[in-house]
């Protein structure tokens, strides 16, 4: 199994137009962008909770528009978020994963809500891995998902080589005690920037970014400098902007995706909308709480 060659990777979010259809247009603009800027890996499909709001469909029509695009550098990596309640619907989407050249490794995220228990979440992720046939990086959120990987599933779980990474976004503190029993190479992902140093110290090896979407160039030079052991990195100005773009809204009115979204623009024109009920507060778009066009 082939590697991934880049530790830090930026979690895009999805663009969606003003009737929330899904615009792989927006979406892959803005991922160039990105290339442009420096960022030589992005998560697309997951990591903004929004991967949950995708259909089957939907998720096909961005790996194919992925596929066909064929501005990416021969060194720029793609990772896919694969999740789903409904097993089947996300085994058909591992299998069209495994199909398509342009993906290089998935993030295997636990389906919300559900609450598995330790042995239905291995098999979960086992008949993932073995569809998806790419290298796979574990995501354990359970404040999002009221599902908490065990240290016993998560071994049993690396014993597949394909299994290269876990993306920890619960306790942090046990890391130190995992990479005891993990191989040299494994990979400890930070989900954002929170607590970023204090991760780092704590034996997490790679980061899976939110504000390197609104600060590429800063967050390449804070990974470089944390991965280093730089002491000064922490109150450099690109900490300072990486931080600001970690923090979100400064008036607290609107919650982060939403907020990100209105930061981003390509060509000078507005990234997407959410799906709501994100962005409800601040959404004119069909009059508060009203039914898509579409969909009326």
């Amino acid at each position: 199994m082939t590697p991934l060659n880049h530790s830090l990777h930026v979690a895009v979010p999805t663009a969606f137009d003003h009737e929330e259809r899904l615009d792989t247009k927006r979406t892959i603009a803005h991922i160039l962008q990105l290339q442009k800027l420096g960022i030589k890996s992005v998560l697309v499909c997951g990591s903004t909770g929004e991967q949950h709001s995708l259909t089957l469909t939907e998720k096909r029509q961005l790996l194919h528009a992925l596929a066909q695009e064929t501005s990416w550098a021969a060194d720029f990596e793609f990772l896919f978020g694969l999740a789903g309640i409904v097993f089947h619907e996300t085994l058909a989407l591992a299998e069209a994963i495994s199909k398509n050249p342009r993906i290089d490794g998935v993030v295997l995220g636990f389906p919300p809500y559900l609450c598995l228990s330790q042995k239905e979440a291995v098999l979960y992720a086992q008949g993932l891995i073995n569809t998806c046939e790419k290298p796979v990086i574990l995501y354990n959120n359970p404040r999002r998902t009221g599902f908490d990987l065990s240290a016993e599933s998560l071994l049993t779980l690396i014993a597949d080589p394909r299994v290269i990474g876990l993306k920890e976004a619960g306790s942090k503190e046990r890391v130190p005690q995992l990479k005891t029993k993990t191989a040299v190479d494994f990979r400890f992902y930070a989900g954002g920037e929170a607590d970023l140093a204090e991760k780092v110290a704590l034996g997490f090896n790679g980061l899976s970014s939110m504000a390197g979407n609104l600060c590429p160039k800063e967050i390449e030079v804070i990974w470089q400098g944390l991965l280093k052991g730089d002491a000064t990195i922490s109150t450099s100005n690109e900490w300072q902007k990486m931080e600001q773009a970690a923090a979100g809204d400064p008036t607290d009115t609107i919650s982060y995706l939403p907020w990100l979204k209105q930061q981003i623009t390509i060509d000078g024109q507005p990234f997407g909308f959410c799906r709501q009920p994100l962005g409800l507060e601040t959404s004119d778009r069909f009059g508060t709480g009203s039914i898509p066009p579409d969909l009326a």
